[in-house]
């Protein structure tokens, strides 16, 4: 009797050590940067989870982010994460706290970081360097706002080399 419960012990012993690789939540970690907007005076507060690897997960898991100003006042969000979060801002320092409560894939985490919104953003760089086309808020500011300027016409330059043809 003794060895039969020794044996089913042993057996169930394996079974979980086997099954525990599929139970395992994976580690997250919560990157919090800034990226450039298209309007002036504003910009964008980009919040990511992502895996070991650096890639972003997607996740039904609920996150929560504060983010203050260096006023006190602040902007508190819970909601599902599904994937990247990208928030306008005005220009200047914010301090943002992240808790992501994680999910039956995925282990918690939580980060907090000051950071600053800057908007370095220049649309004549931009089209400059071959960008039209690739985002289309940034297109249609663009042709809101700079329409009437030389922008898009470096043919009619007589430095430039086709105009020397």
């Amino acid at each position: 009797m003794k060895r039969k419960i020794i044996i089913i012990l042993a057996i169930l012993a394996v079974c979980i050590l086997l099954a525990s690789p599929v139970v395992a939540k994976q580690k997250v970690k919560v990157k919090i940067s800034t990226d450039d907007c298209v309007i002036k005076n504003k910009g964008y507060i980009v919040i990511k989870l992502v895996d070991k690897n650096g890639r972003e997960i997607r996740s039904n898991g609920m996150i929560n982010y504060t983010i203050t100003d260096k006023n006190g006042n602040y902007k508190w969000t819970y909601k599902s994460y599904n994937s990247g979060i990208r928030v306008k801002y005005d220009v200047g320092k914010y301090n943002v706290h992240v808790v992501f409560k994680g999910d039956s894939k995925y282990k918690s985490a939580e980060k907090t970081k000051d950071i600053t919104v800057t908007n370095d953003f220049d649309a004549y760089t931009y089209y400059d360097n071959h960008n039209w086309g690739l985002n289309q808020e940034v297109d249609d500011y663009i042709g809101d706002n700079y329409w009437n300027e030389e922008i898009y016409d470096d043919v009619d330059d007589p430095e430039n080399e086709a105009w020397n043809i």
